[in-house]
């Protein structure tokens, strides 16, 4: 069955910039109404949330929300919900790393560690939980999707802390997929690869490389990796699966 996404409601975390922006460009142009989350791109969620509402005469709003303080995660659901009348899917997109080389292991310090576990594994359990509790109220459920990464199963990235945070995501997602099925909510994830967003500027070196080890020899489209964020929202049966959009990073013939 086909969900039909025109005039539901979806909360995207993130969603200000990057992979973020481009999954709410496509939620738009299907007439979904968005609540764009952001920490610190107010300006340029701003911006979107109102490009976006005059070009496809959808309702956009933001909410600001540092996912690394405690309790914001819940609340940040609960704005959603009360801004857009409603909830039909969650997009956990909020992301944050240090890089940080994997031999340096004084790089990383307990703070960095609490921060990158906080928003990368711990908040996708909160803000999850606070959706439940208006998925519930839906005829279709709820749909829950979260930006993982390849670094979750593979061992490469920006740091250890990193990875070790995504591989907990992910493993967040196929939980949280077995214990809200019975309230007919989907929770998927999707893996990307090397994307060429603003956290990787000044990397272009490491592009080249994902590219030349990479099955399909280049890397992924933000516009590319988007495009799965639809078709999970629209399919009503597929639960607990994590989707890689890596251009064949993941099985190519060398390891970056």
């Amino acid at each position: 069955m086909s969900i039909q996404l025109k005039g539901k409601a979806a909360f995207v975390t993130g969603g200000g910039t990057g992979l973020g922006a481009a999954v709410c460009e496509l939620y738009a142009q299907e007439g979904m109404n968005l609540a764009i989350g952001y920490s610190r791109s107010s300006t340029d969620a701003e911006a979107l949330a109102k490009r976006l509402s005059e070009t496809y005469g959808i309702k956009a709003y933001t909410v600001q929300a540092d996912l690394s303080k405690t309790g914001v995660a819940e609340k940040s659901v609960d704005e959603a919900y009360e801004l857009l009348g409603g909830l039909d899917v969650l997009v956990n997109n909020a992301g944050m790393t240090k890089f940080c080389a994997f031999d340096d292991l004084d790089g990383l310090q307990e703070e960095d560690w609490d921060n990158i576990l906080t928003v990368n594994t711990r908040s996708v359990f909160f803000t999850s939980r606070s959706a439940l509790k208006y998925f519930v109220k839906n005829k279709d459920g709820g749909c829950i999707i979260n930006t993982t990464s390849v670094a979750a199963s593979r061992v490469v990235g920006s740091s250890i802390a990193y990875c070790t945070s995504k591989a907990g995501m992910s493993h967040v997602t196929r939980c949280l997929a077995r214990a809200m099925g019975k309230d007919n909510v989907r929770v998927n994830g999707i893996a990307p690869g090397f994307l060429e967003t603003r956290w990787q500027q000044g990397r272009e070196k490491d592009a080249r490389a994902a590219a030349a080890v990479s099955a399909l020899q280049r890397t992924t489209s933000i516009e590319e990796c988007a495009e799965p964020y639809v078709m999970l929202a629209k399919n009503a049966s597929i639960t607990g699966e994590i989707i890689t959009v890596d251009a064949g990073l993941s099985v190519g013939t060398t390891v970056m």
